[in-house]
C-alpha cells in the first residue's frame, strides 16, 4: 500500500473520528430528532469503521502516515464543523443540515478509498468502502428527509 492510499485510509479514519466526536456533543438533541436507538447505531457504525481503518492500515505497515493524516484532516473537519455550528449544539436542524455536507464529504472520501481499494486488489478495504459508502448516504438521505420535513414544518408556521 502506497503513500497515497495511507493517506486517504487517514482522511476516512477522521471523518470516523470527527463523526463519533459530533455525536458525543450533539446526543441529547439528535436523540429528540432520531431516537435513541439509531443514535447508537451512529456511535457503533462509525467506531467499527475507525476500528476497520485502523486494522488495515495497521496490516499494511502504513498506520503511520494514516494516523497522521488523520490528525490534520480531523482539526480541518472540527474547524468547519464548529464554524458552521457555532453555538447551536442543540439546534437539529442547524446539526441535519452540516450533516449534509459532512456526510456528502464522506461518500466523496471513501470513494477515493474505494477506487484505491480496486487499484491494488484489496477485496478486504474493497468491501469495507462500499459499506461505508452505503452507510453515509443512509445518513445523508436522513438528513434530507428531516430538513424536508422541517421545512414543510416550519414554512406554515
Amino acid at each position: 500500500m502506497n503513500e497515497f492510499v495511507a493517506k486517504k485510509l487517514g482522511e476516512v479514519l477522521a471523518f470516523a473520528h470527527v463523526g463519533s466526536d459530533t455525536v458525543a456533543k450533539t446526543r441529547t438533541a439528535l436523540i429528540t430528532v432520531l431516537g435513541e436507538e439509531k443514535v447508537a447505531d451512529i456511535e457503533e457504525k462509525n467506531r467499527m469503521h475507525a476500528e476497520e481503518v485502523l486494522r488495515v492500515a495497521t496490516d499494511a505497515g502504513v498506520v503511520d502516515t494514516t494516523l497522521a493524516k488523520a490528525s490534520k484532516t480531523e482539526e480541518k473537519l472540527r474547524t468547519m464543523r464548529d464554524l458552521y455550528i457555532a453555538e447551536q449544539w442543540d439546534n437539529v436542524t442547524e446539526l441535519m443540515e452540516w450533516s449534509g455536507f459532512f456526510e456528502g464529504a464522506a461518500i466523496v472520501h471513501w470513494a477515493l478509498v474505494r477506487g484505491a481499494a480496486e487499484g491494488i486488489n484489496n477485496e478486504g478495504l474493497l468491501i469495507l468502502a462500499e459499506e461505508c459508502i452505503n452507510w453515509h448516504y443512509e445518513l445523508l438521505e436522513l438528513a434530507e428527509s428531516e430538513l424536508g420535513a422541517t421545512g414543510q414544518d416550519r414554512s406554515s408556521q
